[in-house]
């Protein structure tokens, strides 16, 4: 990275833009005081510093991420230095070691080809390397190949010791289950807590239904296990729903067993549940996992799979309806009907078929009306020198005069693409679509990216054929 050019007064340096990353694991221990972020940073400024000569300057903004494996690249920290660079802000990163941008050759590689993408260099305060060169750039590689590998032995290591502690009966998870406290390695039945399993227990197969249980001890005020964690935060003590239920019914921890190797064996605590009841139990729920038929066509998804919430902010799941007649009924249901009872959100139920189309009918609407869609646009994307009010909304009109004739596979495409969430109301839904969708289906339709040739083909007769005169 060549940054000087000769004058008559000598060697121009060409300034450097240099900025800091820094990251923990989520096993390193932090001093509140001065934590090993902040060691990081002023190591990686002071290296900066140094070398002000050659014309390094520090942009005045580092980057840092705490408590995050360097095994993902789905870091805030990582992901905020990333769009910097995007944004021609960075010219050098400085990093106390290449283990701080990752422990994976695969992802490290991929992380230096982004940088090259962009002219940018990596430098290793502590190991004194920089990919700005040759032979740097070999030496890196070589010092990820044996951090991977180093990484990979520990990662077996850890592995097999909690395979053995199993295999010994011994509890390694964090927080253990309902009815047993823990200590040391053991699980130790808390009374009052197992007094609540036998009873659960004990009451579905009196009841035998899980929502009527689930029901009965709402009304009760009985709630899942609490705990608290290291950082203070107390989790669980929430009401126990049909999920937990069935959690705790097919939890065989109960029964006094540890799993190992995908396997149940008999482990060092004592059970809660007495075999025959636990026989009862899962004999009922055994027959209530009889496979119900299925009519044909009964595995085609939702249109709206994850875009459908309730007003309270909880999602709505896809049901299906067994079948009536040959025929089966697809509904987005609650998911807190699902999980207490119906009813219990105070929101409806609503069809597949008739949602999917209202929302489809609400694009359609707005594709027929471009202004409801541009003059939404956020100032920088109107700013735009590629930007054309008068040619994006006439793209949307002409999708719009086709619409009716489109395949519903792409119509359901470009649904997809425009809508941000459905939100439904004891009264109603409503619709929120983003207009970034739309700015990108106009974008890809110009250039000839968004339809395929048989729609394309439909697409341009119907909007470029002359209207015929009428016969005399």
């Amino acid at each position: 990275m060549d940054r000087t050019a000769a004058t008559s007064l000598g060697p121009v340096v060409t300034p450097l833009r240099c900025t800091v990353y820094a990251r923990t694991s989520s096993h390193e221990v932090v001093d509140q005081a001065y934590t090993s972020l902040d060691a990081q940073r002023d190591a990686g400024l002071a290296y900066i510093a140094s070398q002000v000569g050659v014309g390094w300057q520090a942009t005045g903004t580092t980057y840092g991420d705490a408590d995050v494996s360097g095994a993902v690249l789905e870091r805030p920290g990582l992901q905020r230095l990333m769009a910097a660079i995007e944004a021609g802000q960075v010219d050098v990163v400085i990093v106390h070691k290449l283990d701080r941008i990752s422990r994976s050759v695969t992802d490290f590689a991929q992380m230096m080809a982004f940088f090259d993408r962009h002219g940018v260099a990596l430098v290793s305060v502590t190991q004194h390397l920089n990919s700005g060169d040759s032979l740097g750039r070999l030496a890196i590689n070589t010092l990820m190949s044996f951090a991977e590998f180093e990484r990979d032995i520990a990662s077996e290591r850890t592995r097999d010791k909690l395979i053995a502690t199993r295999r010994k009966g011994l509890w390694i998870g964090s927080v253990p289950p309902l009815g047993y406290v823990l200590q040391g390695q053991r699980l130790v039945i808390k009374e009052d807590e197992a007094q609540l399993v036998r009873t659960i227990f004990e009451r579905f197969v009196a009841l035998q239904s899980v929502s009527l249980l689930a029901q009965e001890l709402t009304e009760q005020g009985v709630t899942t296990k609490a705990w608290t964690t290291r950082a203070g935060t107390v989790r669980g003590g929430k009401p126990i729903d049909k999920v937990y239920i069935y959690k705790l019914l097919n939890n065989r921890i109960l029964l006094g067993q540890l799993q190992v190797d995908g396997d149940w064996h008999p482990a060092a605590h004592e059970p809660i549940v007495s075999q025959a009841l636990w026989d009862q139990a899962q004999a009922l729920l055994s027959a209530r996992r009889r496979p119900r038929k299925r009519a044909a066509g009964a595995a085609q998804d939702f249109l709206l799979r994850g875009r459908v919430f309730g007003e309270d902010g909880r999602a709505y799941s896809p049901w299906t309806s067994s079948v009536r007649g040959n025929r089966i009924y697809k509904y987005y249901v609650p998911q807190k009907d699902i999980a207490l009872a119906g009813g219990a959100s105070g929101l409806p139920r609503l069809q597949a078929y008739a949602l999917e189309q209202q929302v489809m009918d609400h694009v359609h609407e707005h594709m027929k009306n471009p202004d409801r869609v541009l003059d939404h646009l956020p100032d920088w994307m109107a700013q735009h020198p590629e930007y054309s009010r008068a040619q994006f909304a006439d793209v949307l009109s002409r999708i719009a005069t086709v619409w009716p004739t489109l395949f519903s596979a792409f119509k359901d495409q470009m649904v997809l693409r425009v809508l941000d969430r459905v939100t439904v109301h004891p009264d109603g839904v409503t619709v929120r679509l983003h207009v970034e969708g739309f700015v990108e289906l106009i974008r890809e339709f110009l250039q000839g990216e968004a339809l395929p040739n048989t729609v394309r083909d439909i697409f341009d007769r119907a909007t470029t054929a002359k209207p015929r005169k009428p016969k005399r």
